[in-house]
């Protein structure tokens, strides 16, 4: 522990600002552009010998347009012969909840909650993996809102470029499972006019939400169907300002607001979400939401596929999955090759959960070649 603790000393005393801790404040937030990095402090946890690991506090851009602060991870290997230049990952992670203390970057083994993280910085990438918006200030987090999620990741992707050690290039492929997956393919739609000095090189979503509105009809009265609506439901509320009185049932409001509070990253946070969700078996809705203009609204503008991805697609999908149907992701993968997306559809056995891990050796191999510039063999 001793030598860990001393190694990192070492390692960051030529590279973090002496205000690391200090608080960002509002008048260095609205001076900043998209991408500049305000804090940089070491990792919780850390990570193994070998591995650069800090926590980046950089700007972006909100719901409204306003400046906002987010968060994330970024890792790197430190070897005695850096490459001058390392493609970026930018990791898009899963669904960990809605408040602010479901941020993945506060855990002290946010190492391990990336999938194949030590073979992509065995392969030379820099590693980035954003909370997303709402988790390191006080806006609400926009739960699958697509726009915001691409804004946060790209800006991640600036952020790690600034950091000269990292050497991180202007080329990356995104990467992301469930909400991630959501929020790599709106990156691959908005990168073009956001991010323009950025070159994409890749979008690769495992069981990625498509159409809301279909999957949340689909999930109606299941165990993680309430949840993530819950979630959703109670973010957009926030976000959009339209009460969510208007579809719950009272009686279960405080019940509802209580499961939306929950963390799933954790057999804590799992625990609370199977005790909450059960109070909203036999009640939940008084209408319908995916028939009611206002959050049927919602779903539409969230749903990807309206612009079309320049740069090659892995879609990685479970036929088991029972949260993110296969025939619903099957039939966007076919909706978007019509609307010009390049991509390639890799479907498992498997379900939902592991839909990452299961897919990391295909998804490894086919970043491998998008930048390496091999020839795209697609789906369709």
């Amino acid at each position: 522990m001793r030598s860990k603790l001393l190694w990192f000393l070492l390692a960051l005393v030529w590279t973090l600002p002496a205000d690391a801790k200090r608080p960002v404040s509002r008048a260095e937030l609205h001076a900043a552009a998209p991408g500049d990095v305000l804090r940089l402090s070491p990792l919780p946890g850390g990570a193994p010998n070998g591995i650069r690991a800090y926590q980046l506090l950089y700007r972006s851009i909100g719901f409204t347009g306003q400046p906002i602060l987010v968060s994330a991870a970024m890792f790197y290997a430190d070897v005695a012969d850096p490459p001058p230049s390392r493609p970026v990952v930018a990791w898009a992670h899963p669904t960990t909840g809605v408040t602010r203390n479901c941020s993945p970057s506060r855990h002290t083994d946010v190492f391990n909650r990336i999938p194949a993280l030590e073979q992509l910085l065995a392969a030379g990438y820099v590693v980035v993996a954003t909370d997303y918006a709402g988790f390191a200030s006080v806006e609400p987090h926009p739960y699958l809102v697509g726009d915001s999620h691409a804004r946060s990741v790209l800006d991640s992707v600036r952020a790690v470029r600034q950091l000269k050690n990292a050497r991180a290039s202007n080329r990356f492929i995104v990467w992301g499972h469930s909400q991630g997956a959501h929020a790599a393919l709106f990156t691959g739609e908005v990168q073009p006019t956001y991010a323009p000095e950025l070159e994409l090189a890749g979008v690769a979503a495992a069981a990625p939400p498509t159409y809301l509105a279909d999957i949340f009809r689909s999930d109606a009265g299941t165990v993680w169907g309430n949840a993530l609506t819950a979630m959703a439901l109670n973010a957009w509320s926030s976000v959009y300002g339209i009460p969510d009185a208007t579809v719950v049932d009272p009686a279960v409001l405080p019940a509802y607001r209580q499961l939306a509070r929950n963390c799933i990253d954790s057999l804590t946070g799992i625990m609370r979400i199977l005790e909450d969700e059960r109070r909203l078996r036999e009640r939940f809705f008084i209408r319908d939401p995916t028939t009611m203009p206002e959050w049927r609204g919602i779903m539409n503008e969230n749903s990807p596929g309206k612009r079309p991805i320049v740069a090659p697609v892995l879609i990685a999908q479970g036929r088991a999955d029972d949260i993110v149907p296969y025939a619903i992701t099957r039939r966007f993968a076919a909706d978007a090759c019509r609307g010009g997306t390049r991509i390639q559809f890799f479907e498992m056995a498997t379900g939902h959960i592991y839909a990452a891990e299961n897919s990391a050796r295909p998804t490894l191999d086919w970043m491998r070649d998008r930048f390496r510039g091999r020839p795209l063999r697609a789906w369709c």
